[in-house]
Formats: structure tokens, C-alpha cells, sequence
């Protein structure tokens, strides 16, 4: 499993004002990303079960991470550039 973090720099105003609408900011962004990778890795099995099943072919990936990784592979998603 890979690890990533990142670091976001933000100005003292932006600190501040985010400071008067949320309690941790840290948690905020970590939420943030873990939602959008959650829809995305949705639609990503849902696009690749669809074009296994219109094309006749077992799903032979297991898990999440793999199916995923078949999805790339196959074509039927691409990194975003």
C-alpha cells in the first residue's frame, strides 16, 4: 500500500479565516479527499463491471485496488494530465 501526504500552504489571512468557520482544518482537508477518492473509486468499478459485462469477460480482479488498476490498465479509465 502506498502512503501519500501532502502539504498545503496557506496565507496567515486564509488561516485566520478559515479559524472562524471550522474546528480542524486538517480534518477538514483529510475528509475532503477521502470523499472524492471514495466517489471516484465508485465510478470507476461501476464503469469497469459495465465494460466486463458488455464485453462477455470475467472480472478477474480482486479488490479495490486492483480493479482499479485493471480499469487503467484495460483502458477504460486514464490518469488525469
Amino acid at each position: 500500500m502506498i502512503h501519500t501526504s501532502y502539504t498545503v500552504g496557506i496565507t496567515t489571512a486564509e488561516y485566520l479565516s478559515l479559524s472562524t468557520v471550522m474546528v480542524d482544518q486538517k480534518d477538514w482537508v483529510e475528509n475532503v479527499l477521502t470523499n472524492r477518492a471514495r466517489i471516484a473509486i465508485e465510478d470507476i468499478t461501476s464503469k469497469y463491471t459495465t465494460f466486463k459485462i458488455k464485453r462477455g469477460e470475467s472480472i478477474t480482479a480482486i479488490g479495490t485496488t486492483d480493479i482499479i488498476q485493471a480499469a487503467i490498465n484495460e483502458g477504460v479509465v486514464g490518469i488525469a494530465t
